[in-house]
């Protein structure tokens, strides 16, 4: 049997998420959620522990009972106190990889349910942006597993995006993918040649998006608001207000895509303000959050120069945000280019699901030609995908008075394996510790050893346990691996004998929390 297309592609997004497939006339389409839609909002709300909503209707419970609602948990991805139970930050002490896996329960349950699906979805690939480091892309896998899937692979959303572009394209060309979605930000740089996709550098920030575009909004008109009724309300002053504000401001930022002028009615507390916006105030109060991304744009396209790559034949906008008419004015007027605009809400979803059918078929053929399938695939008859990518992070590891010894840049083509030896330092020694850092040097000849308050730690401290009692002086061999997915593994030797080594990360799941996990979102009931 052809199982090829029965493997799907999910954007995980920061706003709205979506979930796609390749179907029987070898297209990749989005499937459509019960409300008609082809993207979810990634908004959940709990009426309790065991029962939640995702989606619409959960954004519209927003601006009355914000302290139930969860909104941008994409965000929180990485983050360890919000992976803390003990400090409760999401209701009923959800952490964020248990609430992604709400949202994620809810695109494949509506796709199951409305679908014409023989087996119900299992086979996953999820995006996540380009920038997310190991404890990120670990914890979005993760966020697959608790709901149920099996997660073939993590890919960055430009690299997805580029998939869904580049396989419509004969010609070879460099593209540029400026991706601006509802709260992350990457722009990498890709080589294209039909299906073969080469990541040359990537960057952004996954702390900024279309919700600051809607903040900034937002405090405009609370300062209106105060003006025409003479009160002094601050985004903060209650969970209600702000959510109010900003599920406002969101409405009048579409709707200035297409209009030069709207009007905004504000209710609160019995007092009420009738406030005009038009595209020029829109575009001045964003300007500094549209200047980050263009200084990212500009890092990023110093670091393919330095690597050999001069010559962009292409700007590629996508992500929900970069529809906004501000942002393909600015990259035009900036790099002297034509921008295009591609699909922005549902590329990345596609483009995951060509490279979930390639994956599918791939490991199809191996199963046969080990002996593990007595079925040999046919010819796979859709778009083929190949891709190399970077890894976004640099990584290494301490070294004497406060060092960081860098052994995998940023920008390197993945897979990558790096190894450094140390020496014990006495006779007998039984442990050696040894710290992770994660950080966004890219200079090889200038960031070869930094100082580490300048480096994230990956991981709690960890410890080597030696097996001998070997003399001062025994070598130990230290290797990262950053595999395909950018997710990075540690391990350690003394000549042949592998020494005990885990790589333990705040908010990645050990087998008996994932499994506690799995049975809570099992149990729930999700609409």
């Amino acid at each position: 049997m052809d199982n090829s297309r029965a493997v799907y592609g999910i954007d995980l997004g920061t706003t709205y998420s979506c979930i796609s497939q390749v179907d029987k006339y070898d297209q990749a389409v989005v499937l459509r959620n019960f409300e008609g839609d082809a993207t979810t909002p990634s908004a959940v709300y709990f009426e309790d522990a065991d029962h939640v909503i995702v989606g619409k209707e959960a954004k519209g419970m927003l601006a009355t009972e914000p302290d139930k609602t969860v909104v941008f948990v994409k965000r929180e991805m990485g983050v360890d106190d919000s992976f803390n139970k003990s400090i409760n930050r999401f209701p009923h002490h959800y952490d964020p990889a248990e609430i992604s896996a709400f949202i994620l329960k809810k695109l494949v349950d509506d796709a199951n349910n409305l679908g014409d699906n023989p087996e119900p979805i299992k086979d996953v690939v999820i995006t996540c942006p380009a920038y997310f480091g190991t404890k990120e892309r670990m914890q979005t896998k993760q966020a697959g597993e608790i709901a149920g899937l099996n997660v073939l692979a993590i890919i960055n959303e430009p690299t997805a995006a580029a998939i869904s572009y580049g396989v419509k394209t004969d010609q070879k060309k460099s593209v540029l993918v400026y991706d601006l979605g509802g709260g992350t930000f990457d722009v990498t740089i890709i080589n294209v040649n039909k299906g073969a996709i080469k990541v040359i550098a990537t960057g952004g920030d996954h702390h900024l998006g279309g919700v600051d575009w809607d903040t900034a909004l937002a405090e405009y008109m609370l300062t209106e608001f105060n003006e025409q009724n003479h009160t002094s309300y601050t985004l903060e002053s209650s969970p209600e207000l702000k959510y109010t504000l900003l599920l406002e401001a969101e409405q009048k930022k579409k709707l200035l895509t297409a209009k030069q002028n709207v009007k905004a009615n504000i209710q609160y507390e019995g007092k009420s303000a009738r406030i005009e916006i038009s595209r020029e105030i829109f575009d001045s109060l964003t300007m500094a959050r549209l200047e980050e991304t263009i200084d990212a744009t500009r890092r990023v396209i110093e670091i393919a120069e330095n690597k050999g790559y001069k010559q962009i034949d292409e700007f590629l906008l996508v992500g929900g945000s970069s529809k906004m008419p501000q942002i393909k004015e600015r990259i035009d007027r900036e790099f002297g280019c034509d921008a295009k605009l591609s699909d922005p809400d549902e590329c990345v979803a596609k483009g995951a699901a060509i490279y979930a059918m390639n994956a599918a078929y791939a490991q199809a053929i191996q199963d046969y030609e080990e002996g593990e399938s007595d079925f040999k695939p046919a010819p796979l008859r859709g778009d083929r995908a190949v891709v190399v990518n970077v890894t976004s992070k640099t990584y290494g590891t301490d070294i004497v008075g406060n060092k960081v010894q860098n052994m995998i840049f940023a920008n390197t083509s993945l897979p990558v394996k790096r190894t450094l030896t140390f020496n014990t330092t006495y006779d007998n020694q039984r442990f050696v510790s040894m710290k992770v850092f994660e950080s966004d040097f890219t200079n090889e000849e200038t960031d070869f050893v930094v100082e580490d308050r300048f480096c994230n730690r990956v991981g709690n401290d960890e410890v080597l346990k030696l097996t001998k009692d070997w003399p001062k002086g025994t070598p130990i061999t230290v290797t990262f691996n950053i595999d395909n997915e950018g997710i990075l593994s540690v391990n350690a030797f003394v000549e042949k004998d592998i020494l005990d080594f885990s790589l333990t990360i705040e908010g990645v799941k050990n087998a008996e929390e994932l499994n506690q996990s799995k049975a809570i979102i099992t149990k729930a009931v999700v609409e």
